[in-house]
């Protein structure tokens, strides 16, 4: 029987903190503030890339309004011919566009024969927790035919994604960039968009999920390919016999440089189990945000970005005009055993070259790691309380298999296999009962001390590293290592001093990651690994965060999805990762 462990620790302190409203600065904050490509760190009077963007947020009274609809459609994205999830028809699913402090609302029509929802990555759904997407915390699925609105404020900027939440659904294709505009740490002439960054598997994966589950090794599936904003090439003699369903149609996402122009990519990493170093042959990045974080710019040849990580970067065409290779390349050493060899690649070009290019890539080495925190210093800076962590709760994770002929993997976290109730999500048995402990299976923590700091120190014992990512929150990563976090005078001291913000953060194999978080945010928020098989097997927690004072804008909205889904569903809201 094969058993491996993880360790998370939790810490709660009640440090004081700033409360958290929204709302136009004081007046003697305002300004004058004129935002154009030379001066891209202003926004709008009383706003610019030195506002605490989570106490001062403006008010645009502006709407951005949105009906899509979640069907199937099949579709050969690398030139392999599959049914593939998609969002209006398209993958990517359409960009959701907005100004920093607009009002987001988006029409979701179910047209699947399952459920489905959708959480907006790393928005702080501020007041609006019921908004997140998050199935069996936040909402029940949306059923067949059915239809949910989510509302909320775009308190923050920057890049972003949405996906859905139920079951293995993003990975099969229900996926979307979010772009809102706001200030940046350095001037760019040409914003180029979204880059969205992913592994492509040609089969369904919950088929693939099912047999990872019950292998010997429990070892996920492999990636039969990636792409880049939707479009690669597979080579069809890869898979040797011949397959009808591979059709040698792919093409290569392409994008155009002006010479001498700053142009802005907005990296993100979609994928399902994947770290990524992305370059562009000839060319240096300067990086101006992660995740929803402005920093300040740093400069690189190649970026390390894990799964829901986003990295904008300014990219200078300085290079002689001609064809250039962007390129993907996934982290071998972050996976299981893998005999692929992968061509994960996009085009830059200077003119209306039709050949592919034939740059060299810049050197790098395969790591499972992220970027350095050390280059990672936040724009608007805020320390993170104090860390005191004598007061702690242990919880285990445990991947072990079950009884049986045939083995069956799960995660267990705190000696429970997280699997929530979806006809039941957390938010509304709150709502119901303030008073209510939420079931064993959500595996919930609750965080109560106002305006305090919640600390989790995650500690892996296994030879894999995990991207974090809690929802609700910008987290401030204090620290991470190989090896045990001891909390002892001889250890390395944990840095509160402007840490790097982001809301995912990569554990490295057998090793631990720090993070602490403001008590600022009432929800039911889920923390969980990104790795979408890890997530589907039970590897997330539920964050239940100021419960008496969560607020629930629409209860009888969710209410109403809940009881057509409890209609549609016959398994009593199993599986609702």
């Amino acid at each position: 029987m094969i058993t491996t462990s993880l360790l998370l620790l939790i810490a709660v302190v009640n440090t004081l903190v700033s409360a958290i409203p929204v709302s136009e600065p004081a007046s003697d904050e305002k300004h004058t503030c004129t935002n154009t490509a030379d001066s891209r760190n202003c926004w709008s009077p009383g706003f610019d890339i030195n506002t605490d963007y989570y106490t001062n947020t403006p008010k645009t009274g502006r709407t951005v309004e949105h009906k899509w609809s979640i069907t199937n459609k099949t579709m050969a994205l690398d030139g392999y011919e599959r049914s593939v999830l998609v969002v209006n028809g398209q993958y990517p699913g359409p960009a959701l566009e907005a100004n920093w402090g607009d009002y987001i609302v988006v029409h979701i029509t179910n047209e699947l024969t399952s459920g489905t929802g959708i959480h907006w990555h790393g928005a702080r759904m501020l007041g609006t927790p019921d908004a997140d997407g998050a199935i069996g915390v936040t909402q029940c699925p949306i059923a067949p035919g059915e239809t949910y609105t989510y509302r909320w404020h775009a308190t923050q900027y920057g890049t972003s994604w949405y996906h859905s939440h139920f079951s293995l659904q993003y990975t099969d294709g229900v996926v979307g960039p979010i772009v809102v505009h706001g200030p940046s740490s350095a001037n760019w002439d040409i914003d180029l968009g979204p880059v969205l960054l992913t592994d492509w598997f040609h089969r369904p994966a919950n088929d693939l999920a099912t047999e990872m589950a019950q292998s010997i090794t429990g070892f996920p599936p492999v990636a039969d390919n990636g792409l880049i904003n939707g479009k690669n090439k597979y080579d069809c003699s890869s898979s040797g016999s011949p397959d009808p369903n591979c059709k040698n149609s792919g093409t290569r996402y392409e994008t155009k440089f002006q010479a001498g122009k700053k142009h802005l990519l907005r990296i993100v990493n979609t994928g399902t189990d994947v770290m990524f170093k992305f370059s562009i042959d000839g060319h240096k990045m300067k990086v101006v945000s992660t995740d929803w974080v402005p920093i300040k710019p740093y400069e690189a040849e190649v970026i390390s970005i894990a799964i829901g990580q986003r990295y904008e970067v300014i990219v200078e065409a300085n290079a002689t005009p001609g064809d250039y290779w962007m390129r993907a390349v996934p982290q071998l050493s972050c996976l299981p055993p893998n005999p692929r060899r992968y061509d994960i690649s996009g085009i830059i070009r200077y003119d209306y070259s039709t050949l592919d290019p034939t740059s060299s890539p810049w050197n790098t080495t395969d790591q499972c790691e992220e970027e350095n925190g050390k280059h990672i210093a936040p724009f608007f800076k805020d320390d993170a309380g104090s860390a005191n962590l004598e007061e702690n709760f242990q919880l285990t994770l445990l991947r072990t298999n079950t009884s049986g002929t045939v083995p069956a993997f799960q995660w267990i976290v705190n000696d429970n296999h997280y699997n929530p109730n979806t006809s039941a999500p957390s938010i509304m048995l709150i709502n119901e009962d303030r008073g209510v402990i939420v079931p064993k299976s959500y595996s919930a923590t609750e965080v109560t001390p106002i305006d305090g700091w919640t600390y989790f120190i995650i500690q892996s014992l296994l030879p894999v590293g995990h991207p974090f990512h809690l929802h609700g929150h910008d987290f401030y990563v204090l620290g991470k290592g190989v090896g045990i976090y001891e909390n002892t005078p001889n250890h390395p001291k944990l840095l509160l001093k402007n840490p790097v913000r982001r809301d995912v953060a990569f554990l490295p194999a057998q090793g631990f990651l720090v993070i602490a978080f403001k008590n600022d945010n009432p929800g039911a928020w889920l923390m969980h690994c990104h790795i979408a098989w890890h997530l589907h097997l039970g590897l997330a927690m539920q964050v239940i965060e100021r419960k008496e004072e969560m607020p629930v804008n629409r209860p009888e909205e969710i209410e109403a999805v809940c009881d057509a889904w409890k209609v549609f569903d016959k398994s009593n809201g199993d599986d609702g990762a």
